[in-house]
């Protein structure tokens, strides 16, 4: 009898799942990270890292955050069709995260982008840089929409000047936004973002000086992907570059060293450090991994460009 009733049971739990998928329960989709771009700064010096650029992707949604130099090619490289990203979101307006955002737009209009409209989310002037970018290309926008019969790419996409707080909703996904320090950038001009989708959280720093808030925001999280500077690297860096001692200055009080990196990760108990938007870019893994680990004790990845992650 004993055994009938179990049997039964299961047949009804079945049963329940099956009418709830058919009633439109969402299935769980797939997560993934893709770092495109995991350097810091505008300098090209080497090929090893591009500037900033990285890829949510949930099920077949595609969310960009930042668009650095190379972002439209590293997405190709990674499988990722331009026509079919649904929204940008720019954590600042530095040129390192947003050098290819105009050439993204052509890229994916002159890729097929036709069906919907890319939704791009950014700080005060991202507008603005929005409709700067249609007058640059505005010669091709015309001649193509003659000759080719293609749509006007200014209808294709919608660009919002942000604030703080939850910037956008659906059924899928929660995405919030969270000012954070950038100088020189003034309050309001640099954000840190969070998704919120199937009970996981997903959040990328952007850039920002040590700000324990960020932990606050970044609570429980199961990937933080967090910009970091190695301040005893920095000065070769600089000197590389020009203008030494100022350089090497604004760029230790603008970003969030490694070791205080590793306190917002404690602080905020996410399950997954992942390094990204590194300061210089030619420090060693294992340098990166142990200075971290020094505050954090659970597991540190550090990004390397065309990685992807899975969320689990």
């Amino acid at each position: 009898m004993m055994k009938n009733s179990v049997a039964m049971l299961a047949v009804c739990m079945l049963a329940q799942s099956h009418l709830a998928i058919a009633a439109g329960a969402p299935a769980p989709q797939e997560i993934n990270i893709v770092l495109l771009g995991t350097k810091g700064g505008p300098s090209l010096l080497n090929t090893a890292r591009l500037p900033q650029a990285t890829a949510l992707t949930i099920g077949d949604k595609i969310w960009l955050i930042d668009a650095g130099y190379g972002a439209s090619l590293q997405l190709v490289k990674n499988g990722i069709p331009l026509r079919n990203i649904n929204t940008i979101l720019l954590t600042h307006l530095h040129s390192d995260h947003i050098l290819d955002y105009p050439s993204l737009l052509m890229n994916a209009w002159a890729s097929g982008l036709k069906d919907h409209t890319i939704q791009v989310y950014g700080p005060p002037g991202t507008q603005a840089m929005t409709k700067a970018s249609w007058k640059v290309f505005d010669r091709d926008i015309t001649l193509r929409m003659e000759e080719e019969g293609k749509p006007d790419p200014r209808n294709l996409v919608k660009a919002t000047d942000i604030g703080q707080g939850v910037i956008y909703k659906d059924e899928l996904v929660t995405i919030s936004a969270l000012k954070v320090p950038h100088s020189p950038f003034p309050d309001g001009e640099a954000f840190a973002y969070r998704f919120d989708t199937q009970g996981k959280r997903i959040v990328f720093s952007g850039d920002t000086s040590w700000f324990p808030p960020l932990a606050t925001f970044a609570q429980g999280a199961d990937i933080l992907v967090h910009e970091a500077v190695h301040v005893p690297s920095v000065a070769k860096l600089a000197n590389s570059i020009g203008n030494g001692k100022t350089l090497a200055e604004a760029i230790a009080s603008h970003h969030t060293t490694i070791e205080d990196v590793g306190k917002i990760a404690r602080e905020a108990h996410v399950k997954k450090l992942v390094l990204s938007h590194l300061v210089p870019a030619t420090v060693a893994d294992d340098v990166w991994q142990q200075e971290a680990m020094k505050n954090y004790p659970g597991p540190v990845i550090v990004g390397h460009d065309n990685m992807t992650l899975s969320v689990p």
